[in-house]
């Protein structure tokens, strides 16, 4: 028997089991790997003084995935948030009604200002109108009041700017959404013949950290569960994992 030895790179997809789309590929993953978890039981012998075991039952416990990703874009953080994605259109904003809960507190706007356009705070009616770096601080999401400036405590104020595009993610919406799984992969040490793995029912579990600062490009650890698909049938297919690999 030859040899043959792995290294492994692709593109995983997901497709949503409930839907009509597509796999769609979630990206640059440093580590994707499929694990089972077997249960044993030993039956001791104790016939002979000193003995071993005499017999076994192995189970299968569960089958899952684990993986690395490193493409951090809105869909993939819906994924393992069990979130949902949506577009919010950017454009003018004006006289959005704000109120400075107190000095040096920050003021959310509703929408995210693009700060490379002036953002004009005002009281209500249009006056006065305050000043930018005196009487407050343009932050990426809204602005903070600035201590000794002319806006205070309880002020009902309105703000005026340009709204970015953006997207935006609500999380914990869609529990326990079920995927087919597939893996668009090669093996380097094979000359990049081809390798693909299917995975027909899997559910994607929240992930245990989303890093919000870190000193290195940010990663997410996440775990699939791959479950019985008793939509597959035949007793020469597997109701879990189909694996192809090229000759």
């Amino acid at each position: 028997m030859a040899n043959e030895y792995f290294k492994g790179k692709g593109t995983m997809y997901l497709r949503k089991k409930n839907g009509s789309g597509g796999l769609l590929p979630v990206g640059n993953c440093s580590e994707i790997a499929l694990a089972f978890s077997e249960s044993k039981q030993e039956m001791k012998d104790y016939e002979l003084a000193g003995g071993a075991t005499a017999d076994t039952s192995v189970s299968i416990e569960s089958v899952s995935a684990s993986v690395t990703l490193l493409n951090l874009n809105p869909d993939n953080i819906a994924r393992v948030t069990a979130g949902v994605v949506s577009t919010v259109t950017g454009g003018a904003v004006s006289s959005e009604s704000q109120t400075v809960a107190e000095v040096g507190a920050f003021v959310k706007l509703d929408k995210m200002p693009d700060t490379d356009i002036a953002v004009v705070v005002t009281g209500t009616g249009g006056t006065p109108v305050y000043v930018d770096g005196v009487d407050y601080e343009v932050r990426n999401g809204g602005i903070v009041a600035i201590a000794g400036g002319g806006l205070t405590a309880a002020l009902n104020i309105e703000v005026s700017y340009t709204a970015l595009s953006s997207r935006v993610v609500e999380t914990l919406m869609e529990i326990g959404e079920e995927y087919e799984m597939y893996f668009d992969g090669l093996n380097e040490a094979r000359s990049g013949k081809p390798f693909l793995l299917t995975a027909h029912r899997a559910k994607v579990n929240p992930t245990q950290g989303l890093p919000l600062i870190s000193d290195d490009y940010a990663s997410l650890q996440f775990t699939i569960d791959v479950l019985r698909d008793d939509t597959i049938v035949g007793t020469t297919k597997s109701k879990y994992v189909k694996m192809e690999v090229a000759a």
